[in-house]
């Protein structure tokens, strides 16, 4: 029965760019806008070699996928191939680099995927309810753009019941657990402006995800500095803000109310002096949240005066603890997930009986009229009008009798065929 239920959904695939493989400032050169998103979708389509019968674009801050139904195998030539017509605007050498991040799941795989998607079990943060409304628009844009049809949509309602189902009876979205999520949560609780100069020491993937949250909880003033100024402007577009060489910290000249630092230095990169020439005039205490490993602030800074230090042993002990109960929360979901996948395999089963009988309300109506209007028609010409239209009454009800007794019978053979339910008699009575 397993392999037997694999095979429907084996034309199920998703190929995938998520920021677990794929750094996230690389990852937005990927995103393709919507206005231009259309044709790229109806390219893919359009290619015979790539087999694709369904497809729908999901784009979000840390993660590119490609959710389709295919005729044939999908594999790595393929990939190549959707990467070669979809982004067609790169050079062969970044193709062949961007296809050795892609990461493809196929059948099963793939509709378990996208139910821990929804539900944001592979997120950067676990618990983020954002997911899912991203999700169901890329789904809504593919329903508009004429990219989706029956298949995707049996699974869109099944991954999105999905998601409601974990986020209301498990409590996987009630702490963060991320240190830069944490990070970002112990910032709020100071209560500061939405104007609040942030200064951001460091541009790699910590406070790339530190920049992302504190966009998204409002904050608008950033100043990034980076040993690579490329690096620091990346993280700039990304977020807005000014970008700096790591050199020019000493000569910040606006006032700093929070500092994020997170760098692979080996040395204190907020050092006394550095400190001495950044600090205002102390009427505020300033909030220095110190992510890296060696810290990046110097012991004495730390313990200054005008300073609110956190180091990441503090924001990782805190994450410890809520790691504890979204792993336990975390259990109740696959349990959920594993119901859901069995769940969709019934529908699946029973959609693909009404696709395989759609046509024969057509014939039954089209046995009745040739019944009426060529075999029996001398007969009922004789007939007065009371009679043929008793005639006509009776040949209709057959005709919907005749329509719904196979649908029904099928239906119940494939509820009394599930796994652990034992055979029984089909009856179908009339009404």
């Amino acid at each position: 029965m397993h392999h037997i239920k694999r095979r429907l959904l084996e034309k199920l695939t998703v190929l995938a760019f998520t920021h677990k493989n794929f750094y996230l400032t690389e990852l937005g050169k990927l995103v393709v806008e919507r206005q231009q998103l259309k044709d790229r979708l109806h390219a893919l389509l359009s290619q015979a070699e790539l087999g694709i019968e369904e497809v729908f674009y999901l784009s979000t801050c840390n993660r590119v996928e490609f959710v389709m139904t295919t005729s044939q195998a999908f594999g790595s030539g393929q990939t190549q191939l959707l990467l070669e017509t979809f982004y067609d605007q790169f050079s062969p050498t970044q193709l062949s680099n961007l296809a050795q991040f892609a990461k493809l799941y196929k059948g099963q795989d793939a509709l378990e995927h996208l139910f821990r998607v929804s539900c944001s079990m592979d997120s950067m943060v676990i618990g983020e309810r954002e997911i899912t409304r991203q999700l169901r628009q890329a789904y809504e844009d593919g329903l508009e753009f004429e990219t989706t049809a029956d298949f995707l949509r049996l699974v869109m309602k099944q991954t999105i019941k999905t998601a409601k189902e974990v986020y209301t009876e498990t409590r996987i979205a009630e702490k963060p657990i991320s240190v830069a999520s944490v990070a970002v949560r112990k910032l709020i609780d100071y209560n500061f402006d939405e104007d609040a100069p942030i200064l951001i020491i460091g541009a790699g993937e910590t406070n790339t995800l530190v920049g992302k949250y504190l966009k998204k909880a409002g904050y608008r003033n950033f100043s990034i500095y980076n040993r690579t100024l490329e690096k620091a402007q990346l993280l700039a577009n990304y977020i807005g803000g000014q970008a700096y060489a790591l050199d020019q910290l000493g000569q910040h000249a606006q006032p700093v109310r929070v500092i994020f630092s997170c760098t692979s230095s080996t040395e204190p990169v907020l050092t006394s002096s550095v400190w001495e020439m950044l600090k205002g005039d102390g009427a505020f205490p300033t909030v220095i949240i110190d992510l890296a490993v060696p810290n990046d602030v110097a012991v004495d800074v730390q313990h200054a005066q005008d300073v609110e230090y956190i180091s990441i042993d503090h924001l990782k002990h805190e994450v410890e603890k809520n790691l504890q109960f979204r792993e336990q929360e975390l259990e109740k979901a696959d349990l959920i997930i594993s119901k859901a996948v069995a769940a969709f395999h019934e529908i699946n089963r029973i959609r693909n009986v009404e696709k395989a009988l759609s046509s024969f309300p057509t014939q039954v109506k089209e046995i009745k009229n040739k019944a009426m209007q060529e075999v029996f028609s001398k007969e009922l010409q004789g007939l007065d009008a009371a009679t043929l239209a008793l005639v006509e009454r009776m040949m209709s009800y057959m005709e919907k009798k005749c329509i719904s007794v196979p649908i029904v019978i099928a239906k119940n053979i494939l509820i009394s065929d599930e796994p652990g339910k034992g055979k029984k008699p089909v009856a179908v009575l009339p009404s």
